[in-house]
């Protein structure tokens, strides 16, 4: 029995808009962003909407649970927040521009990074992963053959896009991963993960800068 997910990126803050490395910073959506939550809501709400959400579950960081508040507002069910959906944790990056992260910030990667590299108070790409990867398969298993609408971060759809097409996690990501897009998948009992459809946004006219 498989259960099915729509992970969906959060909404555009004022750190996305100025290339600011967010992390595990706590930062609220802006209003460019709430008004993507908004035009998402109408959406979800139409009959354009085709899958029936049995939960909502938000990472407990505001700009996903800020965007999931306002996106499931026409339905009466309880949005469950957990850790697990954070974003990779950047330790003392965190707040600074990504160009002087540098190799080390979320820009594309190459085949010279270190996944396993963690700066001082950070995640590694491989931890960071294994974190993303074990949260949706308990989350699957918690919700054997329910539909599941995920509200989460840049950088764990990208974690979740890897698995399913079996990419390095080194290798260069060949699309932009914009603005509460939505992205479907499903995981079964014995764990295969399987891709439906990947960054959809038709709820909104023009496509944001990709940011995290």
């Amino acid at each position: 029995m498989s259960t099915s997910i729509c992970l969906i990126r959060h909404g555009e803050t004022a750190w996305n808009a100025v290339r600011r490395l967010q992390g595990w910073q706590d930062i609220e959506l802006n209003e460019t962003g709430r008004e993507q939550a908004r035009a998402l809501q109408s959406y979800l709400s139409s009959p354009a909407f085709h899958m029936p959400v049995n939960a909502v579950i938000s990472s407990d960081l505001q700009r996903a649970s800020e965007t999931a508040a306002i996106a499931c507002q026409h339905w009466d069910i309880e949005i469950q927040q957990t850790q697990g959906l954070r974003e990779r944790g950047f330790g003392t990056l965190e707040g600074q521009a990504w160009d002087a992260a540098g190799r080390h910030g979320p820009d594309q990667p190459d085949d010279t990074v270190d996944i396993d590299y963690a700066v001082e108070g950070g995640e590694s790409l491989r931890q960071f992963q294994t974190r993303i990867l074990s949260c949706f398969e308990e989350l699957s298993q918690q919700n054997a053959g329910k539909n599941l609408l995920v509200f989460a971060h840049g950088g764990v759809i990208d974690m979740v896009w890897r698995k399913l097409n079996q990419q390095p996690l080194n290798a260069k990501r060949t699309h932009a991963i914009l603005n509460t897009s939505l992205n479907f998948f499903s995981i079964d009992a014995a764990l295969n993960w399987t891709c439906t459809q990947w960054g959809q946004l038709p709820h909104l006219n023009t496509a944001l800068d990709e940011q995290r």
